[in-house]
């Protein structure tokens, strides 16, 4: 399992994991009371997750540091302002937070798997080695970093 570590884009994990949602919306019935929600609600999660993506990378732009999650030995600053004052990984909460759109677009609380394995995988094979990288990187302020901001929020 190690072989997965780093390896899939987390822009691939996430398309992926729509496709993983969809099927599962073919398969399994529409939750009544999430088709009953108001319309716009996968639009707000969608741009709210957008927004929260997209504020990490401009903290990462800021400091002048890599934001392709593969190349962690570019990593040239510890980024801890901005939106990483709340999230370590805002940018995959952007993502988890679109995906949480995509359950209330197909109005099917099965699809919320896709969510669930979302979070396993990038925890696993994203997120881990990316913390272990940054404390051997930032051997003083990415520890004290974790025990300011958690993980997701």
């Amino acid at each position: 399992m190690n072989s997965l570590k780093l390896k899939i884009p987390p822009v691939i994990v996430v398309a992926l994991v729509l496709v993983l949602m969809k099927v599962i919306s073919l398969f399994t019935p529409a939750s009544e009371w999430l088709a009953s929600l108001p319309s716009g609600l996968p639009l707000l999660f969608v741009a709210i997750g957008a927004f929260v993506a997209v504020s990490g990378v401009v903290e990462f732009r800021r400091h002048k540091t890599t934001v392709n999650p593969m190349l962690t030995t570019e990593a040239t600053a510890l980024v801890s302002g901005g939106i990483y004052k709340i999230t370590r990984n805002p940018m995959y909460l952007g993502m988890l937070l679109a995906l949480v759109g995509g359950v209330f677009y197909w109005a099917n609380v099965f699809t919320a798997l896709g969510c669930l394995a979302f979070v396993f995988y990038m925890n696993r094979f994203q997120i881990e080695p990316e913390e272990e990288y940054l404390a051997g990187q930032f051997p003083d302020a990415f520890p004290e970093y974790m025990t300011k901001v958690r993980r997701w929020i």
